[in-house]
């Protein structure tokens, strides 16, 4: 088990390294040059998007959503299809990142709320996937949970500098195989009855009465709605899913992997449900669920395989949100200052800073680092993930959709309304429940009233200038 991580930990590195080489610029670093074909960018969106949150986590909810755990993944397929009729003017507008492609709609202003507010959030994500990963490396290995976060992070922390956008385009292909392999052959084993020698389950006594699909008394059409708002619309407008598009190399490449993307997503949603189903039947277990099946179903020869497409599930997700959090703040500093103010040597101070490059690499190498001090300090943040996604939604979601449909704004109504709309989000996903009929939905309630309000602001400062 050992042997086969280490050499899956120094592949990734090998590819880094040679990616490495290819990089000569910011373009090269930031969106491969624009130049990734229709595979390479629906690899990355598969192996993004099956992070540890939509695969770890919507198994480990079986006990309470059953089949419904599939909503997760097809939300996302829907996501991903609704972006199709926005690319060609997503792709038009956006550069390397979100906040450019805000900017482009609505101007400076707004730019710097979508600026300062996503890398905080994004921080914390990549912390959540560093806990992950650190939690599956102690699961197959004999790390300290210490030494496994700091493997992690080193690890993807290192191939996402050296390489930028070539390597993490190289390993996500390889990672999105590995996790839907893995997926693929632990849902076989669990249908067909796994391995007798374990005394796994039998299937038909873990269908029986476990919660239905498409509802059940834990998830209903509300649910469904809301999840939709929180979590299937950061797949239409989230930066993660647009600084994979922008790394295509024209408009039908971009729709063409978005496309391919979500239709891979279909099948998988309905196995990670199965998944969530068969692991209910195992009772109560140490660690994620999964790994509880893996080990319950699987002949020992296998095990690695999964271990190796549990790791991919979450580094395949924190180089890419490492990555879009670090691009968005090199923007942010990058634009001013290009004055040259005379330094010591008859230097100027543009001459005496360092490369682009090099500004870009630090910053990674910072923001790992501090998402590591995270994952160390606070070791159970898994569901301030989907926090940080739903204040996103509430924020962000809107004003986007409402830019890629032509329409304007002007830019302080704009950013009053991302405010506004991650405050009533946020507020949604912390509040209690309230007395009363409706107490229980307070948090609901809430979380419908960001998107609401959110375009409200938006109608009354629209401009009808042509975009």
């Amino acid at each position: 088990m050992n042997i086969a991580l280490i050499v899956y930990l120094i592949f990734l590195i090998f590819i880094a390294a040679r990616s490495a080489r290819h990089v000569k610029d910011i373009p090269d670093f930031f969106v491969a040059r624009k130049g990734a074909s229709a595979k390479a960018v629906a690899g990355s969106l598969v192996a993004t998007i099956l992070g540890g949150s939509a695969v770890i986590g919507a198994i480990d909810s079986g006990a309470r959503l059953g089949g419904a755990a599939t909503w997760f993944m097809l939300v996302g397929a829907l996501g991903l299809l609704a972006l199709i009729p926005f690319a060609g003017r997503a792709y038009q507008h956006g550069k390397y990142a979100l906040p450019d492609l805000v900017e482009s709609l609505y101007g400076k202003g707004p730019r710097l709320v979508a600026s300062l507010v996503i890398p905080v959030a994004w921080t914390g994500i990549v912390a959540a996937q560093i806990i992950a990963a650190a939690k599956l490396l102690m699961t197959f290995t004999a790390l300290s949970y210490t030494a496994a976060a700091i493997v992690a992070a080193t690890v993807f922390t290192g191939y996402t500098l050296a390489g930028g956008q070539l390597s993490i385009l190289r390993t996500d292909f390889l990672q999105a195989c590995l996790i839907v392999l893995g997926l693929v052959v632990l849902a076989g084993f669990a249908l067909f009855g796994g391995n007798p020698a374990n005394a796994a389950p039998s299937l038909s006594a873990i269908l029986q009465g476990a919660p239905a699909f498409p509802f059940n008394t834990n998830f209903s059409p509300l649910d469904l709605f809301l999840l939709i708002l929180t979590y299937g619309t950061t797949y239409t407008a989230g930066p993660d899913i647009f600084s994979r598009m922008f790394c295509a190399k024209d408009t039908a490449t971009a729709k063409k992997a978005i496309f391919t993307a979500a239709a891979i997503l279909v099948p998988v949603a309905f196995v990670i449900g199965f998944l969530a189903v068969y692991g209910v039947g195992l009772g109560d277990v140490q660690g994620a669920r999964i790994t509880a099946i893996a080990n319950a179903v699987l002949p020992q020869p296998l095990i690695p395989l999964i271990a190796l497409a549990l790791l991919s599930v979450v580094l395949s997700s924190a180089d890419t949100t490492l990555l879009s959090s670090s691009v968005i703040i090199c923007r942010l500093f990058d634009a001013s200052n290009e004055k040259e103010i005379p330094a010591c040597a008859g230097m100027t101070m543009k001459n005496a800073r360092m490369t682009p490059l090099t500004k870009a690499r630090v910053v990674i190498l910072l923001n790992g680092i501090v998402a590591l001090l995270l994952a160390l300090v606070f070791t159970d943040i898994i569901g301030t993930l989907l926090l940080a996604l739903a204040v996103y939604a509430g924020a962000f979601t809107v004003p986007i959709l409402w830019g890629l449909l032509g329409l304007k704004a002007k830019p302080k109504f704009v950013a009053v309304a991302i405010v506004a709309g991650g405050v009533l989000a946020l507020a949604g996903k912390l509040c209690p429940a309230l007395p009363g009929p409706l107490g229980g939905h307070t948090g609901d309630i809430l979380m419908i009233t960001a998107f609401v309000v959110n375009g409200m602001i938006l109608a009354l400062g629209r401009e009808h200038s042509p975009v």
